[in-house]
């Protein structure tokens, strides 16, 4: 039997247990609840939809298919296991799915062989994955989806292949997308057919570059600059930059390779485009050279509420012959551009110009201006006489340099200031005739001179401008007939040109007395669309000139202009005059350009230019025919008879197939001998994005044969596009 203070102590210690007991037994229910209202409160919004499910331990499973959504994914497979429950107090509320994998991740839809999702970390891995951001086509042998809407690809490749092994594709170790289009790429390769073709250590591009072809191949066999392999190849594309590197290689002389940058602002009011490119190479004309280079800019830029402009080029060359000899489909290559900064500002009543011009290639001929500026005035008027003054200003310095290959030439330079006034008044008969009456001046000091350091030029101008309407309806049409005339009459300037230098056109100024009369013609009609179309348009006119014995016959020329449409799709141009004095045809322009529909197109003009019409920047002066004789203009090289035929065709023969001709021929040419040049191009589309162009080319001094291969999709209409990039046109 047990003793008093063994039965105290017993009894005192079962009284604590009972208590204890009492206690805590509430407290553990509570817990426990409260554990299962968090899981609850953390489950919210998600839906689970399951076919014959199995349920233990807070684990929901199912062979047999199901759905699961929640907020930005959802997540459809034929195996899931959704697990809802407390590890060591935490919350656990994952996903485990696989076999016939299909997510929903925000704007992306992925499908793969298994995934692991944590819905209260918005994370989750897919192994072996893929998606598509059209035209794309992503996988890689594991995808992190990310809770800020990107994901990251292991081992993975991008390509525009369908196939489940890609004929192509860009591989790196590491891939990162975010918001659909912007990808950052580590140790990347250009693989064809599983080949590695290009390594570069790391990738930044803008997915929508697929529209501009970022991936370019080439080779040209023939000519006399033998074979040639190339390609280009996108290496940055972000935000608004765009950079391709170029590589060829001509297996006669070496290798040559360059960068292409471009840049485009995204309210579309800054562009940079420039083409930097060197090359171990010689010309046809100096063989010994060692290497060729070409560094070309343009930059264009809107400012000060799209009041500025300014435009900026700049093309340093090797030689005159870099851009025909590199001249390629894919390359941007054109002649050489001026060098030169131009700024335009313009106010409410008046506008400015800033011209800087500079010769970067001592094989070129040019008018440096070091600086010009110019300033035209809003014309106003003098009160109630109804008189309007223009007025015209411009300063400038200005170094005419020849061609170093020019023998027994001078350069010369001068400072130049002009001001031309001109007073006009028109007056209104009716609703039909309108006269206006004009006179002005012309003044320029020259601070240089052949015969001494200043000269200064004046001269005064008069003349009138007459203009009625008529016009009439013929059912649908409508008929528009403008007569018109004008004269003008320029007095003798106080400098001849023989008496200051001339640097171009506008410093040709002599004596000139004329008049033009005319009558233009125009038909209109309503189109089905409900707009209103010109469909046809003619200018026929003639200039009569006095008191000269350059010209001998008082209207030497009629010419005729007329532009017609005989279909929507089939347009007729026509530029043409007639030599009175010769009784023969001076020039004629006749161009044909018909689009049957989207797979046939065909362009065809005739140019014929006769010895007596002269080349001139502006066929419409005639200082130049004032001052000098016919003998002399028919011996300089102003006068150049020739005549030519282009040719330009289009078929598409196949939704994947087509053809293009382009030809130009000339012929009777006085001191060129006559030319044929043609190119023929097949075209294809291989595997959605893969294009082809096999071409064939006939030139003057040789054949060549080129094949040219690029990677891009046609670009889409940005309406239609919930998020696009710039395109360059």
């Amino acid at each position: 039997m047990m003793n008093s203070s063994t039965s105290k102590f017993a009894f005192t210690s079962f009284f604590w247990f009972l208590s204890v007991l009492v206690l805590f037994l509430p407290f553990s229910s509570d817990a426990q609840a409260l554990d299962a209202s968090l899981i609850e409160k953390l489950a919210e919004g998600i839906t689970v939809d399951l076919r014959e499910p199995s349920y233990s331990n807070g684990i929901l499973t199912t062979e047999k298919g199901g759905v699961i959504t929640a907020a930005g994914v959802r997540i459809q497979a034929l195996h899931l296991r959704y697990t809802r429950q407390l590890v060591d107090q935490e919350p656990v509320l994952t996903l485990e799915a696989e076999g016939d994998l299909l997510v929903e991740f925000g704007e992306y839809v992925f499908v793969g062989e298994k995934l692991f999702y944590d819905f209260q970390k918005k994370e989750g891995v897919i192994y072996q994955g893929k998606t598509a951001i059209a035209p794309w086509f992503f996988g890689g042998e594991r995808l992190e989806l990310r809770s800020d809407g990107s994901y990251v690809i292991y081992n993975g490749y991008v390509t525009t292949s369908e196939k489940d092994e890609p004929e192509w594709g860009i591989y790196s170790g590491l891939v990162y997308v975010k918001d659909q289009s912007y990808l950052t790429a580590q140790n990347v390769q250009l693989r064809l057919w599983n080949y590695a073709v290009l390594w570069i250590p790391s990738l930044r591009a803008n997915l929508n570059s697929i529209f501009d072809s970022p991936i370019r191949y080439r080779f040209r066999w023939g000519g006399r600059q033998g074979p040639r392999f190339g390609l280009t190849y996108e290496i940055f594309s972000w935000e608004h930059w765009k950079t391709f590197i170029r590589f060829d290689y001509r297996l006669t002389r070496g290798p040559g390779g360059g960068l292409e940058t471009y840049y485009r602002s995204e309210d579309r009011k800054t562009t940079f485009r420039s083409i930097n490119y060197l090359a171990k190479d010689s010309s046809l004309i100096h063989p010994h050279e060692k290497g060729r280079y070409r560094f070309e800019g343009n930059l264009q830029k809107l400012m000060n509420n799209d009041k500025t402009s300014l435009l900026l080029t700049y093309d340093k060359l090797s030689d005159k012959d870099m851009p025909s000899n590199y001249h390629d489909w894919d390359f941007d290559f054109d002649v050489a551009e001026r060098t030169q900064l131009l700024i335009r500002h313009q106010e409410v009543n008046w506008i400015s110009n800033f011209y800087t011009r500079v010769r970067l290639n001592s094989f070129q001929t040019v008018k440096e201006e070091l600086p010009t500026l110019e300033v035209n005035f809003k014309p106003f008027e003098w009160g109630q006489l109804g008189v309007i003054t223009d007025n015209w200003a411009s300063a400038s310095y200005l170094d005419f340099k020849y061609s170093k290959y020019l023998p027994h030439v001078r350069n010369y330079c001068s400072t130049r200031f002009e001001y031309q006034p001109t007073l006009y008044r028109p007056f209104n008969w009716g609703q039909f005739l309108t006269l206006t009456p004009e006179i002005g001046a012309v003044t320029i000091l020259y601070g240089n001179s052949p015969e001494k350091e200043e000269e200064w030029l004046a001269l005064g101008k008069v003349g009138f401008y007459a203009q009625t309407q008529l016009y009439r309806y013929y059912g649908e049409y409508k008929h528009v007939i403008e007569p018109y005339g004008f004269y003008r009459y320029y007095s003798s300037p106080t400098s001849s040109p023989h008496q200051h230098y001339i640097f171009d056109i506008e410093d040709g100024w002599t004596r000139l007395n004329y008049c033009a009369l005319g009558v233009r013609n125009n038909f209109y009609t309503k189109r089905e669309s409900a707009c209103v179309a010109r469909v046809l348009s003619t200018n026929i006119y003639a200039y009569a000139f006095f008191d000269t014995t350059k010209i001998k016959q008082t209207i030497p020329r009629i010419y005729a202009n007329a532009v017609f449409f005989s279909k929507p799709s089939l347009k007729h141009v026509l530029n043409s005059a007639w030599n009175l004095e010769r009784h023969q045809i001076d020039h004629f322009n006749f161009r044909t350009e018909w689009t049957y529909n989207e797979n046939f197109a065909l362009a065809a003009e005739y140019r014929h230019r006769d010895s007596y019409c002269w080349r001139k920047v502006d066929p419409d002066n005639f200082f130049l025919d004032m001052f000098r004789s016919e003998k002399e203009l028919r011996h300089s090289p102003l006068s150049d008879r020739r005549d030519t035929m282009l040719l330009h065709c289009f078929y598409r023969f196949h939704p994947n197939w087509a053809f293009e001709i382009s030809s130009r021929q000339g012929w009777d040419r006085l001191r060129e001998p006559s030319y044929l040049e043609y190119e023929i191009d097949l075209l294809t589309t291989i595997q959605t994005a893969w294009h082809l162009r096999f071409s064939f080319q006939h030139r003057e001094n040789d054949n060549r044969f080129a094949m040219y291969m690029n990677v891009g999709l046609k670009k889409p209409d940005p309406k239609d596009c919930k998020r696009s990039w710039y395109y360059y046109e």
